[in-house]
């Protein structure tokens, strides 16, 4: 009988540290568009529209494995103005959070401007991502 309310005493534990585990765990819902390959020289490959989920605004994420920088560029969009940019870095690779601006939707581009061709990788979150 004192095993039986041992081992009751022990699934009693473990079912509240379970209960209390899942009741702590909130979702979130996290709107990606990527996009990745192989860039040339004059191309510029963009994704979106998003909108930010959270107050923190879009993050751009990105990266490429070649010599050669890339530019990263976030563009505010509506339907009653043309795109503006709102944020531009060259470099080897990004991870930047831009703001929401009102009602704005927004795209995120990368542009090859150097010679020859390399691998990217480029993603457009809804918020940033730890």
């Amino acid at each position: 009988m004192k095993r039986l309310a041992s081992w009751l005493a022990v699934v009693g534990v473990v079912l509240t540290g379970s209960a209390a585990v899942a009741s702590a765990q909130t979702t979130t819902s996290i709107d990606q568009k990527r996009a990745f390959g192989t860039i040339v020289r004059g191309a510029t490959t963009c994704v979106g529209p998003l909108s930010p989920s959270s107050a923190e605004g879009v993050q751009i994420s990105g990266f490429t494995n070649g010599n050669a920088d890339l530019t990263w560029q976030v563009f505010s969009v509506s339907s009653q103005s043309a795109p503006q940019l709102v944020f531009q870095t060259t470099g080897r690779n990004v991870s930047q959070t831009v703001p929401p601006s009102g009602n704005f939707l927004f795209h995120a581009c990368v542009v090859k401007s150097n010679p020859g061709s390399e691998d990217f990788d480029l993603a457009l979150n809804s918020q940033p991502l730890g």
